[in-house]
């Protein structure tokens, strides 16, 4: 449709300087609003600032020409929960500084792509002046105000989601070659947003894919091929980002769902109540005052003219067209199993286009009064839900700035951060408040230099132990401990105020008249200090009950990144208790020299004979140089460890190789349950990188260690290498011929890559090792689905 022609230029000059002053009005009391905030954020809030400032993080530090760091920006949007929003909230972060207001400004930029989407599908679809008024309503409407002052990712959704529908309207009514392109790239737009945002599109799509295939078979094969071009450039900008992260896309897809299904309203679409929960909501959504005197001038203007509308002619489809996105969208809608005002934002613009088509319609002589009494009640329905200010006009729940200065958050990052300065610490968070949780501490972390991450423990209850050789760093806290709380954290605070090995490192009184604790281990596993450098590197190996204490002296450049590559004999007894300089997580930016002192379990040590016992230390530096590190005293003899629960941190590498054995044996659900812990416990995952540069190193010398190259296929799997994980699978094949895990793993790796046929191959070798293995039955069903490969799937599915 023509959007404008050279006559009507000054006009649509007029219009962009309302869309400017409603954007900037928006801005302005978006503003007041943040800048009377002070309350940290929540838990979805913290997870998505977390997020943001890892995403600004990388960018600041931008080699586009390096696949490594795009893996590294693709990496910090691992969920369902794209990229996008955080890549454009990062130039907020360099402009306004890092933290939760700016983030929160970030919605005045996504609130100016929809107001430009809103009235652009308003002028398209009916006029200008219909347009303006949707906007309007947009920049009014109580819900979206809501999630303006607010910094969670179904604002930006709904904006994208708005102008990739903008576009596919224009190719719909505009076939050509530019229209197609931008379709697909509205589209791929959503996909970085959030991949469930195209379930909303699922009529408008549909329409289209009609729409073509009745072209081709008259022989006209032009919509098929731009739609495929669209396809082809939504597919080039969201596919390296999902390519990377497609599995953990899914499964917290899934884990969503089943926190909404525990914790949402469930009104399932098989009662009444299901079906009228989101005709009841969105008037409120829109300010209900608002949305009964629109109707109510409109019904007036109607009788009067003896008309409700006086529509233009339009192309066969038009309307059928305009209605899919919205009906279809608030079907899907209905039909979830949870609901929330959030899940149907994207349809608020919709709706206020069609507000703002019944307001263009009125032309009577009462209509400018009217008309101006739309915005007053806009705007006190505004200033009531933000503010609390006038009167309620609404009906739509208040979001006002809470006033609760008084959460520790920047204290207990600064105490930690005060104790190590040269690393990356963890943190073990217990409760999970709304304003005190992982996330919120994770966040303040990463805007804390990125010197502390926060993490919340996730070993079942009977292994609750365990999560105290995990952690240097814990946190408790009386009274309230949040929802998602239970019986695991009260075992594992219990546990952490009686052991030995922690003491308090600070308390502070919060806002909800309880206490939070912090304790540390006593001493810390890693501890890194500037020294005055020394000629060459130095160290010192101490036995400790159950465990070794490696001190060591080099420049801050040699250790970065470094591993300890170290042998331990007795007679013909050895023993590797190989580590990373400061478990991988050492962050000095001195050009100087270092003291580093760890403090770490051996696994094997309660396996080992008793007497003297001979070291050899090297220095595997980043740079694949293997140097060896002088001894004040190569002998030493291992001590029994005392069985205090958490009394020696846990060798992250040296687990990863016992994790190996366990994929070795088909131990998968023991192996998956203690991946998920040592994650939690290394924020960046880094003891998966360190370990497969030491097995590495390691198969040099013996390249055929079965042991060894199970553990390398963990790390590599695990880092989602998938090639080199292939390799290293087939060669454990090759060797461990008669072991069907190895094929079972191969088959995982393939399946990953998007290779059904290669998976199918080494899933049904594996079968005839192990023909009651569960596990391969469902991934062979899996394989032969991807293959459609129907009668395998359904024989597979019958057995």
């Amino acid at each position: 449709m023509d959007l404008g022609t050279q006559e009507r230029r000054p006009l649509n000059r007029r219009d962009a300087w309302v869309l400017l002053g409603l954007w900037l009005g928006s801005a302005l009391l978006d503003g007041l609003w943040i800048q009377q905030h002070q309350a940290p954020p929540a838990w979805d809030q913290g997870d998505h600032l977390s997020r943001a400032l890892g995403i600004w993080e990388v960018l600041t530090r931008a080699t586009p020409w390096s696949p490594q760091w795009w893996h590294a920006l693709w990496a910090q949007a691992p969920s369902y929960r794209g990229p996008l929003t955080y890549v454009l909230t990062a130039p907020l972060f360099t402009l306004l500084g890092p933290g939760f207001a700016s983030a929160m400004a970030s919605g005045t930029v996504f609130n100016g792509l929809l107001l430009a989407s809103t009235y652009g599908l308003g002028r398209q679809l009916f006029s200008r002046n219909a347009g303006l008024w949707a906007a309007a309503f947009c920049a009014m409407a109580p819900a979206l105000l809501n999630q303006r002052t607010d910094y969670l990712i179904d604002l930006s959704l709904t904006a994208v989601l708005s102008g990739a529908w903008w576009l596919l309207s224009q190719w719909r009514w505009n076939p050509r070659l530019g229209w197609a392109i931008a379709a697909g790239a509205g589209l791929g737009a959503v996909v970085l947003t959030r991949p469930t945002g195209l379930v909303l599109l699922w009529a408008p799509l549909l329409l289209l894919f009609v729409r073509g295939c009745q072209a081709a078979r008259q022989g006209r094969w032009g919509l098929i091929r731009q739609g495929l071009l669209a396809a082809v450039v939504a597919w080039a900008l969201a596919w390296p980002w999902f390519s990377q992260n497609w599995l953990t896309i899914l499964s917290t897809i899934n884990k969503a769902r089943q926190w909404g299904v525990a914790y949402q309203d469930g009104l399932e679409a098989n009662t009444l109540e299901g079906w009228l929960y989101y005709p009841r909501l969105i008037p409120t959504m829109v300010g209900s005052t608002l949305t009964a005197l629109v109707l109510a001038g409109a019904l007036v203007a109607a009788i009067q003219q003896g008309q409700l509308f006086r529509l233009p002619s339009r192309p066969r489809g038009w309307w059928l067209w305009w209605l899919s996105f919205p009906i279809g969208g608030l079907l899907v809608c209905t039909l979830m199993s949870s609901k929330d005002f959030r899940f149907v934002l994207p349809l608020l613009p919709q709706v206020a286009l069609l507000l703002g088509i019944l307001v263009a319609q009125v032309q009577q002589r009462w209509g400018p009064l009217w008309k101006g009494s739309l915005i007053g009640v806009g705007l006190l329905g505004a200033l009531w839900n933000q503010f609390g200010w006038g009167l309620d006009l609404s009906g739509f729940p208040p979001h006002r700035p809470l006033q609760e200065p008084g959460w520790p958050l920047e204290q207990i990052i600064g105490t930690i951060r005060q104790s190590s300065p040269n690393q990356l610490s963890t943190l073990a968070v217990l409760p999970d408040s709304e304003r005190l949780n992982a996330f919120n501490l994770e966040a303040e972390g990463r805007r804390q230099n990125f010197r502390v991450a926060a993490r919340q423990t996730v070993a079942p209850l009977e292994r609750s132990e365990e999560e105290l050789s995990n952690f240097d760093w814990f946190l408790l806290k009386g009274g309230d401990q949040g929802v998602m709380s239970d019986e695991r954290q009260a075992r594992q605070s219990a546990l952490v105020r009686q052991s030995g090995a922690f003491s308090q490192a600070g308390s502070w009184a919060l806002p909800d008249g309880s206490t939070a604790v912090l304790m540390r281990r006593t001493p810390l596993s890693v501890q890194a200090t500037e020294i005055a450098c020394t000629p060459k590197p130095a160290a010192t190996l101490t036995a400790i009950p159950g465990g070794l204490q490696v001190e060591l002296r080099g420049s801050a450049k040699q250790l970065r990144g470094a591993q300890l590559l170290l042998d331990l004999r007795n007679g013909k007894s050895s023993l590797q208790a190989d580590q990373a300089v400061g478990q991988g997580l050492l962050r000095s930016s001195s050009s100087g020299c270092l003291q580093l002192v760890q403090r770490l379990a051996l696994p094997t040590v309660e396996d080992a004979q008793s007497g003297l016992w001979q070291a050899r230390l090297q220095l595997l530096q980043a740079n694949g140089a293997l140097r060896p590190i002088p001894l004040s005293s190569a002998t030493l003899e291992l001590l029994p460890a005392t069985g205090d629960d958490g009394a020696l941190a846990s060798n992250r590498v040296a687990l990863l190789r016992e994790l190996g054995q366990q994929l070795r044996r088909g131990e998968l659900d023991s192996l998956f349950s203690k991946v998920g812990q040592l994650n939690q416990s290394d924020p960046e995952q880094v003891y998966l990188a360190n370990a497969e540069t030491i097995l590495r190193a390691r198969l040099r010398q013996q390249p055929h260690n079965l042991d060894d190259l199970y553990g390398l296929a963990l790390a590599q799997a695990l880092q989602r290498h998938a090639s080199d994980a292939a390799l290293t699978l087939q060669e454990l094949h090759r060797l461990d011929a008669g072991n069907p895990n190895a094929l079972l793993g191969l088959g995982v790796v393939e399946l990953y890559r998007f290779r059904p046929a290669e998976a199918q191959r080494a899933l049904d070798q594996a079968a005839k090792m192990s023909p009651g293995n569960s596990t391969l039955r469902t991934l062979r069903i899996v394989a032969s689905a991807l293959r459609l490969d129907l009668p395998q799937t359904l024989s597979l599915l019958r057995s």
